[in-house]
């Protein structure tokens, strides 16, 4: 029997693995899971895995892997070191599944074909974006948007759950957490010391294989809205994948100074159950040691300027957390690192067209 090999590595490179799919089942249809618990679980805004096929055995202990259970019935994996999320083992059929963000190609494999349990985002999150989804041969489909299960009939109608319902009112804090609560933190809006931090621009604004990222006359590009907002942006570097273990990691740029420990006290890179990856010279990633949650990414040349994971932020707010961040629509970062060429490319497309609304 023919079969298309897939070969999967965490950032750290503890974990390398190779499935081996019969060829003769490709293309696998998934859809993007955007759930409350996936999005605190990840700190990514829509995350996906693959069945593994049945005689394809998974050793977890031999690969230093974290466990986290959900639910009675799913306890995730992930790498102790970069923390990132590798397998979902669902005890009840005794099935795996494979991250897709650590897999070396999807294109062929893996066919997109929108996102599931919407209705938790309340404002629609990323599958705003997602239209439609170009397939190899050149034709081009569109995404479906489901409420709950990918299974279910319950397809959102178009023009629908794509805002925040009116009548939320945001407070002057926007708390944030990982899904078992051993991060906690929350944000409060631009001060004039937000003004004050100094950085170059991110390749989200100038990318960086064909422009300087020297910002000489220190623009506040971080703050949005006249200053009443933070930007925030997708990226979708070979880095940020392989410590998360998805396609696409959402990132809101706050200052340092904004950004508290639940207790009010000033962030501290030690609180709670956090746990450090260096990830390059100079820059670090935050993770949750007990749930795998990606947290923080941070650098030497912009110290007091952090990203923030957006999957963590109060749900009650939107997936999206408009009231609070201003999205960028120009380009996904890195988006020529990407390794699902098609998923990222309808990202693209879809934030392009959502600025024009």
């Amino acid at each position: 029997m023919a079969t298309t090999t897939v070969k999967a590595a965490c950032a750290c490179r503890t974990f390398t693995y190779q499935a081996d799919f019969p060829t003769s089942s490709l293309p696998l249809d998934r859809a993007l899971c955007l759930c409350t618990t996936c999005r605190r679980l990840s700190g990514s805004v829509g995350i996906s895995y693959i069945t593994l096929p049945r005689n394809h055995t998974v050793e977890p202990a031999k690969y230093n892997l974290t466990s986290y259970a959900t639910s009675d019935d799913l306890v995730r994996y992930f790498c102790s070191t970069c923390g990132a999320h590798v397998f979902v083992n669902r005890t009840t059929s005794g099935t795996w599944h494979m991250a897709t963000g650590i897999w070396d190609h999807t294109e062929g494999i893996i066919k997109w074909n929108g996102c599931k349990w919407v209705e938790d985002t309340l404002d629609g999150g990323v599958s705003v974006w997602f239209k439609e989804i170009e397939d190899a041969d050149g034709s081009k489909r569109k995404l479906k948007r489901w409420m709950l299960k990918d299974a279910d009939k319950g397809l959102i109608p178009e023009g629908t759950l794509e805002k925040l319902p009116p009548g939320k009112e945001s407070s002057d804090r926007l708390k944030g957490q990982c899904h078992c609560g051993g991060v906690k933190l929350y944000i409060t809006r631009p001060t004039e010391a937000s003004k004050a931090v100094q950085s170059p621009f991110p390749d989200l604004m100038k990318a960086f294989h064909s422009n300087s990222s020297e910002n000489p006359e220190n623009e506040t590009w971080w703050l949005r809205s006249n200053d009443t907002k933070y930007l925030a942006g997708n990226c979708t570097c070979t880095s940020c994948r392989l410590a998360s273990g998805f396609e696409i990691q959402p990132w809101a740029f706050v200052p340092k100074c904004n950004i508290f420990q639940e207790d009010g006290k000033p962030l501290d890179f030690n609180m709670g159950t956090l746990k450090r990856y260096e990830s390059s010279k100079d820059v670090s990633r935050e993770f949750c040691r007990v749930c795998g949650a990606t947290i923080f990414w941070h650098c030497e040349w912009r110290p007091e300027l952090l990203d923030v994971s957006v999957g963590l932020l109060d749900p009650e707010e939107g997936a999206r957390v408009e009231n609070w961040l201003e999205w960028w629509t120009g380009r996904v970062s890195f988006e020529e690192m990407a390794v699902s060429r098609s998923l990222v490319a309808s990202l693209e497309a879809g934030l392009k067209d959502w600025k024009q609304k």
